[in-house]
């Protein structure tokens, strides 16, 4: 038996996680995006797409902080810590019908945070690939051990080829 006042919580916290899983998904295709607009070399698309990745961030703070608060609620509700109760542990304590309801949403963020980690590895890899072909390209191009002025969204850097990855004199 649920405690008084919980049904409300619950239709909120029903409401949360779908929020949570909305922006999951945005930010994987935000990240999907950002792959095709990197290998189209689509300047704008690129930096309009880090500004909603950004944007996602700062709404992914605002999700997290309504769930933390209904998470203390909810935990208070059914005598327990609020860092002892996981969704898991929720369900067990629900009605099979509300059980059902948080189950299919927690399922489905799980499913959708290994899509976004999946894509999250595609892109950096994707990023990785494209500094060791732009490095292998200036290493071509220039004599050994010159150092040559490049310039990235920073401003003026120095770079040296055969350095590697560090660079000893910065």
């Amino acid at each position: 038996m649920m405690p008084p006042g919980t049904e409300s919580l619950l239709d909120e916290l029903l409401g949360v996680l779908d929020a949570e899983a909305e922006l999951l998904e945005r930010k994987r295709r935000q990240l999907a995006d950002l792959s095709d607009a990197l290998v189209r070399r689509d300047d704008d698309a690129t930096e309009g797409l880090l500004e909603q990745i950004e944007l996602a961030g700062r709404q992914q703070e605002s999700v997290d902080a309504n769930l933390g608060a209904l998470r203390r609620t909810l935990a208070g509700r059914f005598g327990c810590r609020a860092d002892e109760l996981r969704l898991s542990d929720l369900i067990e304590r629900l009605p099979a019908d509300r059980a059902a309801q948080v189950d299919t949403r927690r399922r489905r963020i799980v499913d959708l945070a290994e899509s976004l980690r999946a894509q999250h590895l595609r892109t950096a890899l994707l990023l990785m690939e494209c500094a060791r072909i732009n490095r292998m390209m200036l290493e071509s191009m220039l004599p050994r051990g010159d150092t040559v002025m490049t310039y990235g969204a920073g401003g003026a850097n120095l770079w040296r080829s055969e350095t590697g990855l560090v660079d000893s004199e910065h």
